[in-house]
Protein backbone atom coordinates (compact mmCIF):
# COMPACT_ATOMS: atom_id res chain seq x y z
CA UNK A 1 0.00 0.00 0.00
CA UNK A 2 1.55 3.20 -0.78
CA UNK A 3 1.79 6.28 1.49
CA UNK A 4 -0.18 8.98 0.70
CA UNK A 5 3.26 11.09 1.33
CA UNK A 6 4.72 9.29 -0.77
CA UNK A 7 1.70 9.85 -3.54
CA UNK A 8 1.65 13.52 -2.76
CA UNK A 9 5.16 14.40 -3.39
CA UNK A 10 5.78 11.84 -6.51
CA UNK A 11 2.42 11.11 -8.19
CA UNK A 12 0.22 13.88 -8.95
CA UNK A 13 0.70 16.60 -11.66
CA UNK A 14 -0.99 19.42 -10.28
CA UNK A 15 -0.17 21.22 -7.35
CA UNK A 16 -1.52 21.38 -3.57
CA UNK A 17 -0.29 22.53 -0.08
CA UNK A 18 -0.62 19.96 3.01
CA UNK A 19 1.20 20.44 6.21
CA UNK A 20 3.49 17.41 6.77
CA UNK A 21 1.78 16.26 9.95
CA UNK A 22 -1.69 15.77 8.20
CA UNK A 23 -0.78 12.58 6.36
CA UNK A 24 -0.69 10.61 8.95
CA UNK A 25 -3.79 11.74 10.25
CA UNK A 26 -5.42 11.08 6.93
CA UNK A 27 -4.23 7.27 7.07
CA UNK A 28 -5.29 6.75 10.33
CA UNK A 29 -9.03 7.71 9.56
CA UNK A 30 -9.09 6.93 6.22
CA UNK A 31 -7.27 3.74 5.41
CA UNK A 32 -10.53 1.61 6.15
CA UNK A 33 -12.03 3.16 2.64
CA UNK A 34 -9.09 2.06 0.19
CA UNK A 35 -10.33 -0.26 -2.80
CA UNK A 36 -13.93 0.42 -1.78
CA UNK A 37 -16.72 2.80 -3.34
CA UNK A 38 -15.81 5.77 -1.16
CA UNK A 39 -17.10 9.10 -1.88
CA UNK A 40 -15.15 11.56 -0.74
CA UNK A 41 -16.19 15.93 -0.75
CA UNK A 42 -12.91 17.99 -0.36
CA UNK A 43 -14.12 21.76 -0.09
CA UNK A 44 -11.31 23.79 -1.93
CA UNK A 45 -9.56 22.82 -4.56
CA UNK A 46 -6.68 24.79 -4.77
CA UNK A 47 -4.76 23.48 -8.49
CA UNK A 48 -6.37 20.33 -8.04
CA UNK A 49 -3.24 18.10 -6.68
CA UNK A 50 -4.80 16.66 -3.42
CA UNK A 51 -8.05 15.31 -5.63
CA UNK A 52 -5.64 13.46 -7.43
CA UNK A 53 -4.15 12.09 -4.52
CA UNK A 54 -7.25 10.92 -3.20
CA UNK A 55 -7.91 8.90 -6.34
CA UNK A 56 -4.39 7.38 -6.50
CA UNK A 57 -4.99 6.29 -3.26
CA UNK A 58 -8.39 5.11 -2.66
CA UNK A 59 -8.34 3.68 -5.73
CA UNK A 60 -10.66 3.32 -9.31
CA UNK A 61 -13.84 2.82 -7.34
CA UNK A 62 -13.59 5.84 -5.56
CA UNK A 63 -15.50 8.97 -6.64
CA UNK A 64 -13.65 12.17 -5.71
CA UNK A 65 -15.76 15.29 -5.95
CA UNK A 66 -14.59 18.95 -5.01
CA UNK A 67 -15.89 22.39 -4.79
CA UNK A 68 -14.23 25.70 -4.82
CA UNK A 69 -15.51 29.27 -5.34
CA UNK A 70 -13.26 30.25 -8.43
CA UNK A 71 -14.82 29.05 -11.46
CA UNK A 72 -10.55 28.73 -13.03
CA UNK A 73 -10.29 26.05 -10.30
CA UNK A 74 -12.46 23.72 -12.69
CA UNK A 75 -11.52 20.72 -14.15
CA UNK A 76 -12.30 17.09 -14.15
CA UNK A 77 -10.83 13.71 -15.06
CA UNK A 78 -11.75 10.15 -14.53
CA UNK A 79 -13.03 9.78 -11.07
CA UNK A 80 -12.77 13.62 -10.60
CA UNK A 81 -15.80 16.43 -10.30
CA UNK A 82 -15.36 19.76 -9.56
CA UNK A 83 -18.30 21.98 -8.78
CA UNK A 84 -17.65 25.48 -8.64
CA UNK A 85 -20.07 27.56 -6.01
CA UNK A 86 -19.82 29.07 -2.03
CA UNK A 87 -19.36 26.45 0.75
CA UNK A 88 -21.92 28.80 2.90
CA UNK A 89 -24.53 28.90 0.20
CA UNK A 90 -26.82 26.07 1.51
CA UNK A 91 -28.91 25.53 -1.36
CA UNK A 92 -25.61 25.11 -3.83
CA UNK A 93 -24.53 22.26 -0.74
CA UNK A 94 -27.48 20.96 -1.67
CA UNK A 95 -27.40 20.52 -4.86
CA UNK A 96 -24.35 18.89 -4.69
CA UNK A 97 -26.22 16.62 -2.48
CA UNK A 98 -29.15 15.85 -4.98
CA UNK A 99 -26.75 15.42 -7.50
CA UNK A 100 -24.00 12.92 -5.83
CA UNK A 101 -25.32 11.42 -3.00
CA UNK A 102 -24.43 11.76 0.62
CA UNK A 103 -20.56 11.48 1.19
CA UNK A 104 -18.02 8.99 3.21
CA UNK A 105 -15.23 11.34 3.80
CA UNK A 106 -15.86 15.23 4.20
CA UNK A 107 -12.90 17.51 4.35
CA UNK A 108 -13.15 21.45 4.98
CA UNK A 109 -10.04 22.93 3.00
CA UNK A 110 -11.80 26.01 2.03
CA UNK A 111 -11.86 29.45 2.92
CA UNK A 112 -10.71 28.84 6.76
CA UNK A 113 -13.49 31.20 7.67
CA UNK A 114 -15.61 30.77 11.09
CA UNK A 115 -18.50 31.42 10.14
CA UNK A 116 -18.32 29.45 6.61
CA UNK A 117 -16.64 26.49 8.28
CA UNK A 118 -19.63 26.59 10.91
CA UNK A 119 -22.51 26.75 7.73
CA UNK A 120 -20.80 24.10 6.07
CA UNK A 121 -20.29 21.27 9.32
CA UNK A 122 -23.89 22.45 10.54
CA UNK A 123 -25.42 21.19 6.87
CA UNK A 124 -23.05 18.99 5.49
CA UNK A 125 -22.09 16.83 8.61
CA UNK A 126 -25.91 15.45 8.81
CA UNK A 127 -25.50 14.15 5.10
CA UNK A 128 -22.49 11.95 5.99
CA UNK A 129 -22.88 8.52 6.14
CA UNK A 130 -23.16 6.49 9.07
CA UNK A 131 -19.15 5.41 9.89
CA UNK A 132 -17.91 8.41 7.62
CA UNK A 133 -15.43 11.09 8.34
CA UNK A 134 -15.19 14.37 8.65
CA UNK A 135 -11.90 16.78 8.41
CA UNK A 136 -12.03 20.39 8.96
CA UNK A 137 -8.19 21.70 8.26
CA UNK A 138 -6.03 24.58 9.05
CA UNK A 139 -8.43 25.42 11.82
CA UNK A 140 -5.21 27.88 13.40
CA UNK A 141 -7.28 30.41 11.79
CA UNK A 142 -9.75 30.09 15.08
CA UNK A 143 -7.04 32.51 16.25
CA UNK A 144 -7.09 34.65 13.64
CA UNK A 145 -9.56 38.30 13.65
CA UNK A 146 -9.25 38.37 10.06
CA UNK A 147 -11.03 35.06 9.86
CA UNK A 148 -13.50 35.58 12.22
CA UNK A 149 -11.67 34.02 15.21
CA UNK A 150 -9.79 34.93 18.28
CA UNK A 151 -9.35 33.37 21.71
CA UNK A 152 -12.58 35.04 22.75
CA UNK A 153 -14.79 34.99 19.38
CA UNK A 154 -17.93 33.09 19.77
CA UNK A 155 -17.13 31.95 16.17
CA UNK A 156 -13.87 30.35 17.33
CA UNK A 157 -15.07 26.56 15.31
CA UNK A 158 -11.93 24.71 17.71
CA UNK A 159 -14.03 26.27 20.88
CA UNK A 160 -17.24 25.79 19.59
CA UNK A 161 -16.30 22.42 18.59
CA UNK A 162 -14.89 21.23 22.12
CA UNK A 163 -18.21 21.26 23.03
CA UNK A 164 -19.18 18.54 21.44
CA UNK A 165 -17.25 16.38 23.55
CA UNK A 166 -20.54 15.11 25.50
CA UNK A 167 -22.22 14.04 22.55
CA UNK A 168 -19.89 11.12 22.49
CA UNK A 169 -21.34 9.75 25.42
CA UNK A 170 -24.71 10.96 25.37
CA UNK A 171 -26.23 7.37 25.84
CA UNK A 172 -24.54 7.39 29.47
CA UNK A 173 -26.90 10.40 30.15
CA UNK A 174 -29.34 10.39 33.02
CA UNK A 175 -30.53 14.58 32.69
CA UNK A 176 -31.93 15.36 29.31
CA UNK A 177 -29.73 16.62 26.79
CA UNK A 178 -30.22 17.41 23.37
CA UNK A 179 -26.54 16.52 21.14
CA UNK A 180 -25.26 18.98 18.76
CA UNK A 181 -23.67 16.61 16.46
CA UNK A 182 -25.86 13.44 16.37
CA UNK A 183 -24.32 9.68 16.18
CA UNK A 184 -20.96 11.17 16.99
CA UNK A 185 -18.54 8.34 17.86
CA UNK A 186 -15.43 10.53 18.33
CA UNK A 187 -13.72 13.89 18.25
CA UNK A 188 -9.81 14.27 17.98
CA UNK A 189 -8.03 17.68 17.85
CA UNK A 190 -4.47 18.14 16.30
CA UNK A 191 -2.43 20.97 15.56
CA UNK A 192 -4.45 22.90 12.84
CA UNK A 193 -7.02 20.34 12.16
CA UNK A 194 -10.28 18.45 14.02
CA UNK A 195 -11.51 15.14 12.71
CA UNK A 196 -15.01 14.09 13.97
CA UNK A 197 -16.15 10.13 13.35
CA UNK A 198 -19.74 9.00 12.98
CA UNK A 199 -21.41 6.12 14.05
CA UNK A 200 -24.96 5.34 14.90
CA UNK A 201 -25.11 4.27 18.49
CA UNK A 202 -26.98 1.49 17.77
CA UNK A 203 -23.49 -0.42 16.62
CA UNK A 204 -21.99 0.40 20.29
CA UNK A 205 -25.02 -1.27 22.01
CA UNK A 206 -25.63 -3.87 20.35
CA UNK A 207 -21.60 -4.92 20.91
CA UNK A 208 -22.69 -4.61 24.61
CA UNK A 209 -25.38 -6.40 24.61
CA UNK A 210 -23.66 -8.84 23.03
CA UNK A 211 -21.52 -9.52 25.38
CA UNK A 212 -24.07 -9.35 28.41
CA UNK A 213 -25.82 -12.16 26.66
CA UNK A 214 -22.53 -14.43 26.49
CA UNK A 215 -21.93 -13.59 30.27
Amino acid sequence: MKKLIDIFENSISKSSMKWNHYFEIYERYFQKFIGTPVKILEIGVQDGGSLQMWKEYFGEQSTIVGIDIEEYRKYEEEQIFIEIGDQSNLVFLNDIIQKYGNFDIIIDDGSHSQLDILKSFSFLYPKLNNNGIYVVEDVHTSYWKDYGGGITSPFNFVSIASNFIHDTNVQHMKEPYTPHVPNLKSISFYDSMIVFEKEKNSKRYSVMLEKNEKN
